[in-house]
């Protein structure tokens, strides 16, 4: 998962996106363009929390950008 996508994802701001998987700002500033697993398995995490309902959607919408 590629950075930007994981932010847009999480509210669309780096505050946002910190907000949501329970960290600071300047932690999400630090996050490597392509995200590791771990942190990636986070925003996953937060998303689905975020919007249970959509969650099968919002799913096949991610599957389908990480295999592009």
């Amino acid at each position: 998962m590629k950075k930007k996508h994981a932010i847009q994802l999480l509210g669309g701001t780096v505050s946002s996106a910190a907000s949501a998987i329970g960290i600071m700002p300047q932690a999400v500033t630090q996050w490597p363009e392509d995200l590791p697993p771990r942190i990636a398995d986070r925003v996953i995490a937060a998303v689905a929390k975020q919007n249970p309902k959509q969650w099968p959607t919002t799913w096949k919408s991610i599957k389908e950008r990480a295999n592009v």
